[in-house]
């Protein structure tokens, strides 16, 4: 293998170089990696081929024949004696392409010419749009107009043995078969608005698609016409057909305006068309609706699944099968090549397929213009018409010389250094493969960017460290065969980033929350010791927004839980370091360290009273080496820890029942406070401001149901540490 070798630009490269000194890269390397024709898909082709398993090939020569003034090209065809005939808009002229010179037939001052055809003959038909005439130009250069429908568009034109002509129709949507005479017979009419596409087997049978629903309709002999398949897209651009006698069909999804917006033809209001002499109209049948319960996309319908256009098989049954599709290209125009694979262009990346019928894809090659508005195979000679700017193309059985594989741009998500570059290819005599890359720190590459940089397979990238990379192939060879690329892997190692600690939850006193093991002793998650649960301790069941893996609830007084989430941007795993440290006080105690799951908890009940602060720092030492790794800590909100009860002082109780008390607490409000009378059921009483929402609350209540020669009254306040502080007090004292 040949590897040429680039120009660095010295200057960028030692920025870049630099800017990586002293940083530390994270300890797990990622690949870049290129195996299948979706991954080569996201790139950019220049003469080469993706096939349907994602090999890069060089893609088949193509001649330029006419660089048109015109931005359309709508219509190609052979003229029959070694020539090409292209109709255009936005002019609506028609061209003769012969032997290197193209001349000008005809100027319509129409939108456009949609469809060109040659007679046995060598008469030349073209239809135009939106005037929705078919003219002919007799050998002898006589110019006509053959068939003026009483319609405004004029989709196709077939010519049919002994000389007659299929012409599909817009507005309204028709078929007319127009004699030679000029005779004309309408023998398909429906409610769709365009017959937008039209194909003539041999054995005489019709096939055409219309828009706005996409629906396929069938015309012999014996059974008239049905419809044959009715597509979940809008518009059906193109058919062909094979041996075997099943139907290809391009759709596309519906866009506004319909098959006029979509082809480019302004919408212009309807004209009384001149009466053509000798020409006699009849209607042999009406298709007003597609038969069967098929689902139909209806008029204006959105893109079926976000897909800008699919190709389907339909046998002769009527069942479809979708072997193509896109949500990025439209298919605009679709050819049966000799070998019975389709050539199906698209538009708006110039892109031009190769199909099989059972699905195998190949990006064949992509041209100069944005869209590949015509296709057609007859005699071996395949015909392309591309549109902006408008271009009439040849394509050749022989494979290009050169051509080149443009990766998209890799982001490795921040500065990163380069590991090895590694390549398969297979390379026959006379062919060869390079591969070059190159880096930069802007999402575009652009003037920043460093130059190509030859690469070796099995050898680390030479180009600078960045965030961005990007690598091409160029194949070569002298015309025998194609070399072949079928898979490209790159590594890299980003710089490595501190992990962030980004919330962090503290539950309410006395909450923790069981593990799920398969024990019959009880773990506390996030304890570090297994503390003695008893039956009564447990409570409720396990509810919404808790941990993951989390069991039961638990009520243990002086226990605290705290969660909290962290992540890393290089995606590395990590340990964590719980700290705690009273307010006002300087250094931090340690409480937890080597966690990996992101929960804690401990009990409080050695820890003085008072407001504290809980710090978790998350470090990505599991995927970096010592020295390297990297931090990130959070502080939560201030919490109190309070195990001291409160205290209940001034009780009395009287006869009648009155009962006044106050109850104080040094380090959290009072929450409740409850009475009971000789050992009865508690009762809750409220303090005098109605309220129990501070630390001292005095309490003046009454009884209304005391009972008469009661005893003694015990009183219990509970603060919101769950702490509780009684008192007894006999009545009348």
């Amino acid at each position: 293998m040949t590897v040429q070798t680039g120009s660095r630009r010295h200057v960028l490269a030692t920025l870049l170089l630099a800017s990586a000194a002293g940083l530390a890269f994270a300890g797990s390397r990622d690949f870049w990696r290129f195996e299948t024709s979706g991954d080569f898909l996201t790139g950019e082709s220049e003469g080469v081929s993706i096939g349907p398993e994602g090999q890069v090939r060089l893609a088949p020569a193509l001649r330029s024949l006419h660089e048109s003034e015109q931005p359309f090209i709508w219509s190609v065809g052979p003229d029959g004696s070694g020539g090409v005939i292209a109709g255009g808009g936005a002019q609506g002229a028609l061209i003769r392409i012969r032997q290197g010179a193209s001349e000008v037939l005809a100027e319509t001052g129409e939108v456009g010419i949609h469809a060109v055809a040659v007679g046995a003959d060598g008469a030349v038909y073209f239809a135009t749009a939106p005037g929705g005439s078919v003219q002919r130009i007799l050998p002898g250069g006589e110019r006509g107009v053959f068939h003026q429908p009483e319609a405004r568009y004029i989709w196709a034109i077939v010519p049919e043995p002994g000389g007659s002509l299929l012409v599909a129709t817009g507005m309204p949507g028709s078929v007319i078969r127009v004699q030679p005479s000029g005779s004309a017979e309408t023998i398909f009419t429906t409610s769709e608005e365009n017959v937008t596409a039209l194909h003539r087997a041999p054995d005489g049978t019709v096939y055409l698609g219309t828009e706005p629903s996409g629906i396929v309709f069938r015309i012999d002999s014996e059974s008239g016409s049905m419809a044959l398949y009715d597509s979940p897209l809008g518009e059906i651009r193109a058919l062909a057909l094979n041996a075997a006698g099943e139907v290809f069909a391009a759709a596309v999804a519906a866009s506004p305006g319909g098959a006029a917006a979509s082809s480019g033809a302004a919408p212009a209001a309807p004209e009384a068309p001149p009466a053509s002499a000798g020409v006699v109209a009849t209607t042999s049948f009406r298709v007003l609706a597609a038969a069967g319960p098929v689902p139909s996309s209806g008029p204006g319908a959105a893109p079926a699944n976000g897909l800008m256009g699919a190709l389907y098989r339909i046998a002769p049954s009527g069942a479809a099968q979708t072997i193509w599709e896109s949500s990025r290209d439209r298919p605009l125009s679709l050819a049966m090549l000799r070998d019975e694979r389709l050539l199906l262009g698209t538009g708006d990346r110039g892109r031009v397929y190769r199909v099989t019928r059972d699905g195998d894809v190949t990006l064949l090659f992509r041209v100069d213009s944005e869209q590949v508005t015509a296709a057609v195979s007859e005699g071996g000679v395949t015909l392309l018409g591309a549109s902006n700017p408008g271009r009439v193309l040849e394509l050749s059985a022989s494979p290009r010389t050169e051509g080149a594989y443009r990766s998209r741009v890799l982001d490795a998500g921040g500065a990163a250094s380069f590991g090895r570059i590694s390549w398969e290819v297979r390379t026959p005599p006379g062919s060869a493969v390079s591969v070059e890359t190159r880096t930069g720190n802007s999402a575009e590459p652009d003037d920043t960017w460093s130059d190509w940089m030859s690469a070796a397979a099995d050898v680390a990238i030479a180009s600078p460290a960045a965030r961005f990379l990007q690598w091409r192939a160029t194949l070569r060879s002298d015309g025998s065969s194609s070399p072949e690329l079928g898979s490209l892997e790159a590594a890299y190692l980003p710089v490595n980033l501190a992990p962030r600690v980004t919330r962090i939850t503290l539950h309410p006193p006395g909450l923790a929350f069981e593990e799920m093991l398969n024990t019959s002793a009880p773990r506390l998650q996030g304890m570090e010791r297994r503390p003695e649960l008893t039956d009564a301790a447990r409570r409720g069941q396990s509810g919404s927004g808790l941990p993951a893996g989390s069991g039961r609830q638990l009520f243990l007084h002086g226990v605290r839980t705290a969660t909290f989430r962290a992540d890393d941007p290089n995606g590395d795993r990590l340990r964590y370091r719980i700290s705690v440290r009273r307010q006002g006080d300087v250094p931090w105690q340690p409480l937890r360290s080597g966690l990996s799951e992101t929960i804690v908890a401990w009990d409080t009940s050695t820890m003085p009273d008072g407001r504290y602060e809980l710090r978790v720092e998350a470090e990505d030492s599991p995927d970096n080496p010592p020295g390297e790794t990297l931090a990130g800590s959070r502080t939560s909100r201030p919490f109190t820890v309070d195990n001291t009860p409160p205290v209940i002082s001034d009780l009395t109780v009287t006869a009648d029942g009155a009962i006044r008390f106050r109850a104080s607490d040094a380090g959290s409000p009072i929450r409740r406070a409850s009475v009971s009378v000789d050992g009865g059921p508690a009762r809750v009483v409220r303090p005098v401001d109605g309220i129990a929402d501070s630390p001292s609350e005095d309490y003046d209540a009454r009884l209304d149901d005391f009972p008469a020669g009661a005893g003694t009254v015990v009183v219990k306040v509970e603060d919101d540490m769950g702490n509780a502080g009684a008192a007894e007090a006999r009545v009348g004292s």
